[in-house]
């Protein structure tokens, strides 16, 4: 068997509205010219019946052009079958009247009743307040509307850019009613851009125009190869404005490893040909595609290719600036085509610039079109705020002060990145002035103490600690437990100064010290008369208690005289 490689060169061809292709001249022309190159006398007896039932089956060639509708699939062949039916799409504007169909009928022709019409639109009537406000303003470009500072209905801007940038998205607005009562500016007003594709490397390949080496949107090269080498892909491309070249970058391969159609066009019974999908299919199956000359002289069944499609993107929060939609069949989005956008108001696209483009792998580069909220509100902090927030830029950031009587600690500026701030908010902590221990002293002495400091108090000699030894500086600014006391410690027989200093603590005003003072000596005046009365009663009670026993008794030297005078003889 012999291998080859085999690349379809066919592109879709549309004729003018209302012509008509006569297929059969053309094909018996086409096959009767290569009847004289076969030598083969069976071949030549099969392909004589071939030409014949070409010109008796009438098939259709490429279907019209019309202006209105477009074929609803993209179509790559040249020729269609008696009774294939295409089916179309009306263009932007019209709207379906008929059946959308086109039939190849018997005679080679393609058969249709106009199926489209212009859609006409009511009057929208006028703008109640009849003005627009100003066109909004566009970075790196300006309008041409001047300082006026309302426009009315119906009127127009247009758009320009600064030198090296680019326009992307509709250059003229209008001033149009919304709800038939709001002056609203539509489309969209457009962006500049600088755009720039850098010139593409084609080994073997010749540049007929574009010579670059930059390029800006719009621009377009023409490219040609080598002798001995062929252009695989297209010979035009342009700079676009996701600032890649579109349609592909082609390459020059060597003519000895291309096999062609038009290279060759008889085939040897067992020979087998490898097809490849052109860049943005795929086969249907994930299977070679290859086809064998059978002994019948038929052509083995082969998968075909099939586009491939990216997905479509959520639009929700995205405002479409531009984008190319090369493929209306049944991918909404294939490989080529780009989507530049913008997002509503507290959104940021996540492609860098807007801008991603559908891939031969079916995928979004960089990234699928979304907008993804920003760091809209930084997070709230006791005792603090923050005092500036930007988020107008890729990467918002706030900035963080404390109430007074507090201190920040941690970051006083936080950013956002990837829709997330980066970093903890800081905390702002308590100041908590020094507590004042008369007759004390503190583990650590300074002027203030940050939260959740804490101190350990010591009494001077002769006094004692009242309350907690230890303290702690807390988030309202101050210390918990309540901040001890040194006191005198009081010697034995010293209770009644105590006792005073407890009563007058419990004092609110002079008057009342005062009184207090004057109530505590009388006390003590009292308590000395009352002292001084027991002392008597008891002096007399002594006395007393002596005199009594005194009377019990009658003195010795009187009873032993008298005695003894009385016992004398």
């Amino acid at each position: 068997k012999r291998h080859q490689i085999l690349h379809s060169q066919r592109s879709p061809l549309a004729l003018l509205e209302g012509s008509t292709l006569d297929r059969k001249a053309e094909m018996s022309a086409w096959l009767f010219c290569r009847l004289w190159k076969v030598s083969n006398l069976t071949l030549f007896q099969m392909m004589l019946v071939t030409v014949l039932l070409a010109t008796v089956l009438g098939d259709c060639g490429p279907p019209p052009k019309l202006p209105f509708a477009s074929p609803t699939n993209l179509l790559y062949d040249t020729e269609f079958k008696t009774g294939t039916i295409l089916k179309y799409t009306c263009h932007p504007g019209y709207g379906k009247i008929n059946s959308s169909r086109l039939t190849c009928d018997a005679k080679g022709s393609w058969s249709y009743s106009i199926f489209c019409a212009k859609k006409r639109c009511r009057n929208p009537g006028g703008l109640i307040n009849g003005i627009c406000e100003s066109p909004p303003d566009i970075r790196n470009g300006k309008h041409n509307g001047g300082d006026q500072e309302f426009y009315i209905y119906a009127s127009s801007v247009t758009y320009s850019c600064n030198p090296h940038f680019s326009l992307i998205g509709n250059a003229s607005i209008y001033c149009t009613v919304e709800n038939k009562t709001i002056g609203v500016w539509s489309p969209n007003p457009p962006i500049c851009e600088k755009i720039v594709c850098r010139q593409p490397q084609i080994p073997k390949a010749i540049f007929i125009s574009g010579f670059g080496p930059l390029y800006t949107y719009r621009d377009s090269i023409v490219i040609n190869c080598e002798e001995g080498y062929i252009l695989r892909g297209s010979n035009l491309i342009y700079c676009e404005a996701n600032s890649d070249w579109y349609p592909s970058v082609p390459s020059c391969v060597s003519s000895e490893n291309d096999y062609n159609l038009s290279d060759q066009e008889i085939f040897e019974i067992g020979t087998e040909l490898k097809y490849l999908c052109k860049p943005g299919y795929r086969p249907v199956l994930d299977e070679p595609l290859t086809v064998t000359c059978q002994e019948n002289l038929t052509w083995t069944f082969s998968n075909e290719c099939e586009r491939v499609c990216c997905p479509t993107p959520d639009l929700e929060n995205i405002r479409i600036i531009n984008e190319r939609k090369y493929f209306t069949g049944r991918c909404a989005y294939a490989y080529g085509d780009y989507i530049l956008y913008m997002c509503d108001e507290g959104y940021y696209p996540i492609s860098v610039g807007g801008k991603s483009s559908c891939h031969t792998d079916g995928t979004w580069k960089p990234k699928i079109p979304a907008c993804e909220p920003v760091c809209r509100y930084p997070p709230r902090i006791a005792h603090g705020h923050y005092k500036e927030v930007i988020l107008i830029t890729p990467y918002p950031e706030a900035t963080y002060e404390c109430d007074e009587g507090y201190v920040l600690a941690g970051f006083a500026t936080i950013d956002c990145k990837s829709f997330r701030w980066q970093q903890a908010p800081p905390q702002c902590k308590a100041l908590c002035l020094k507590p004042e221990i008369v007759n004390g002293r503190l583990s650590v002495d300074k002027d203030q103490y940050v939260e959740p400091e804490n101190v350990t108090i010591q009494c001077d000699s002769g006094y004692g600690l009242v309350g907690p030894k230890s303290i702690t500086c807390s988030e309202e600014r101050t210390w918990y437990p309540e901040v001890p006391r040194c006191e005198w410690e009081v010697s034995e027989g010293c209770e009644q100064v105590l006792t005073g200093r407890k009563l007058m603590q419990c004092l609110p005003s002079p008057e009342d010290v005062k009184m207090a003072l004057e109530v505590y000596k009388l006390s003590l005046e009292i308590e000395q008369l009352e002292k001084e009365r027991d002392k008597l009663v008891n002096t007399h009670q002594k006395f007393s208690e002596k005199e009594e026993r005194k009377d019990l008794f009658f003195p010795l030297n009187q009873y032993t005289e008298s005695s003894f005078n009385s016992t004398l003889p």
